[in-house]
């Protein structure tokens, strides 16, 4: 007879806020932010399909709420938009126009936020490699850096030393809340590195410790890891304190979700909706730890926030053709758009919402298909979604694909295709924010030996 296991006692685990859908592979998906059918086919009859089009008065929107939901009596609120989700110069410029600092991972980053008249003041260097010349341009225009480990607090030790104020610097933190922590970055919590960190820094008149910053994750959709990291941000302000350093910037990353929506093998069981201000229950948790510690403040903290797919996803939609259609074996019928994954990256994680461009009271029509959506990229994984419910649809209908404002832009790639052009719908209507590639653009950086040169090539000339 088999020995019986041990006894283990139930335990109740909290779910996350987000309401739960019957339904995790929506249909027919119209954004509040879509072009109707006339206006798309103007548009791509100007600047070519597909194109992608931001919406400035839903981005501006979406920042908005986003810092309405976090802002505090009690501190001050910064909202440090994150560049490497989407740098487009266009969208940084109405971002900063709303009042956004700028989160940077690299030198390259950082000179852009400083071209488009960032102050450096405004600018967090985060990530963890930063290059010799990086952080001495930061750290010596007054930028503030957050430190991610010892070999690069020794850096930043040596150019101090060169500086005639003293750094202005943070450290980011990390701990284990589950099997997929980011424990890569920053300094361990559990382990003591961050309270050494600490005692090291302590001592040196050249840095200036004004922030304490954890990042948890990507499209974090339990709200207690922001709990967790207040509890430990907080335990470190008070160390600090012992060691005689008054830190006043409580930096909780970003990692905030969009409201895009999983996939199922990503997502919550049954399927996560975000709706209305879903970012008030992460605000709830981290203003009910910082209003507990107010004491050890000689002044009002600043929280600082790095969101970057919460504040820019939905305000793009990339409008698309259909160039094919067929109907395969085993499979059922599918359409190939002129659109690929080499444009929506995020098609890995995400079902994006698809809709057709319609005027309005115009009805395309109302019996829908299931259908496999593919790109036109020579690779049979180039597949945007699978038995998604569309309108019947033929060659040359418009496509409309939803929330690609995210790292669409920053991960693109040229890859048979050039990638197209970006239009910024303003109070004026469109205005070209980036031009659509041509193939010497792709290969502007290349050189061809002249012994290698056929006669008659004029390739690089």
């Amino acid at each position: 007879m088999a020995k019986p296991e041990a006894y283990v006692s139930p335990c109740l685990t909290p779910l996350p806020f987000m309401a739960f859908s019957k339904h995790p592979h929506t249909n027919l998906l119209v954004p509040d932010n879509a072009v109707d059918a006339q206006q798309s086919r103007e548009l791509i009859q100007t600047y070519g399909s597909p194109l992608y089009v931001v919406s400035e008065l839903r981005l501006r929107r979406d920042f908005r709420d986003f810092l309405d939901a976090f802002t505090l009596s009690f501190m001050d609120t910064r909202v440090a938009y994150s560049l490497k989700t989407n740098y487009l110069p266009g969208i940084c410029s109405v971002l900063r126009d709303e009042g956004a600092w700028i989160e940077v991972v690299s030198g390259m980053e950082y000179a852009l936020a400083r071209s488009l008249g960032t102050p450096a003041e405004e600018i967090i260097m985060n990530g963890p490699h930063k290059t010799r010349d990086d952080l001495q341009r930061a750290l010596g225009e007054g930028a503030l850096v957050t430190i991610d480990n010892f070999d690069e607090l020794s850096l930043v030790e040596e150019l101090a030393g060169d500086l005639e104020t003293p750094a202005r610097i943070g450290i980011r933190i990390s701990f284990r809340h589950g099997a997929t922590s980011w424990t890569k970055f920053g300094f361990n919590h559990d382990n003591g590195d961050s309270r050494r960190a600490l005692q090291r820094i302590a001592p040196n008149p050249h840095l200036s410790l004004e922030l304490l910053h954890h990042h948890g994750g990507t499209f974090i959709l339990f709200h207690d890891i922001y709990a967790q990291a207040a509890d430990r941000l907080i335990d470190l302000v008070r160390q600090a304190r012992d060691l005689g350093m008054r830190p006043t910037m409580l930096d909780f990353g970003g990692g905030f979700p969009s409201r895009n929506h999983l996939k199922p093998e990503y997502d919550l069981p049954g399927g996560s909706v975000r709706n209305g201000d879903y970012w008030l229950p992460y605000a709830a948790v981290i203003r009910s730890r910082i209003e507990q510690a107010l004491d050890l403040f000689d002044r009002r903290p600043t929280l600082i926030l790095e969101p970057g797919r919460a504040v820019v996803d939905g305000c793009t939609q990339l409008l698309s053709s259909v160039v094919g259609k067929k109907s395969i074996a085993d499979e059922g019928d599918a359409i190939i758009i002129d659109a690929g994954i080499n444009l929506v990256p995020t098609a890995c994680y995400y079902d994006h919402g698809l809709s057709t461009a319609r005027s309005p009271g115009e009805v395309i029509n109302t019996e829908l298909e299931a259908v496999d959506v593919y790109g036109p990229l020579c690779m049979q994984t180039d597949k945007l979604r699978h038995q998604v419910l569309l309108p019947r649809l033929e060659v040359g209908d418009i496509v409309v694909i939803t929330d690609v404002g995210a790292y669409c832009h920053t991960q693109s790639v040229q890859f048979i295709n050039t990638r197209p052009a970006t239009v910024l719908i303003g109070p004026d209507g469109p205005e070209l924010i980036r031009r659509r590639e041509t193939w010497q653009d792709v290969f502007a950086l290349d050189a061809l030996p002249d012994r290698l040169r056929p006669a008659g090539a004029s390739f690089g000339s």
